[in-house]
């Protein structure tokens, strides 16, 4: 699914909670597939899923996913010329490839290291226990997993 600009950025009062983006990847049946939820003061203003078809990227499994929502995510906040944004997510790596923690060994963890390096987007990350009902976590994973049915174009 394309990255859509939004409606144009408000001043935010005091207290806002501005970016929160959750995101998830999935891996069923051989297919993978990515989802994220995008809210703005703790509206949601953007849902998005799709698969991911790199061969290459597949024996990653839901990590690929994961990797890719967060990449998604941040294509969005430039067009939608955000530059921060908190990024909910319940694997590990998405933080710790970013953040240099973990040395990022394979061709999909470099990619989406110089990728979120180079973003220019100021990025607070939080876990969150995965399938704990936290209730945007749940719906990235629905997302993902509805994305590992989608087939690019």
């Amino acid at each position: 699914m394309p990255i859509k600009k939004t409606t144009t950025r408000q001043a935010q009062p005091a207290g806002k909670k501005g970016i929160e983006i959750y995101v998830d990847g999935s891996f069923i049946d051989g297919r993978v597939g990515y989802g994220l939820v995008i809210l703005r003061d703790g509206v949601a203003v953007g849902e998005f899923s799709g698969s991911v078809e790199n061969e290459e990227y597949l024996t990653a499994r839901q990590v690929a996913g994961e990797l890719f929502a967060v990449g998604k995510a941040l294509q969005w906040c430039k067009i939608n010329g955000e530059m921060s944004a908190t990024i909910y997510y319940d694997y590990t790596g998405i933080e710790c490839w970013a953040t240099g923690k973990w040395k990022a060994k394979l061709p999909l963890t470099q990619r989406y290291t110089a990728f979120v390096r180079s973003s220019g987007i100021r990025i607070s990350w939080q876990k969150v226990a995965a399938h704990t009902g936290d209730f945007w976590n749940e719906r990235a994973d629905e997302l993902a997993k509805q994305g590992t049915l989608e087939v690019r174009s």
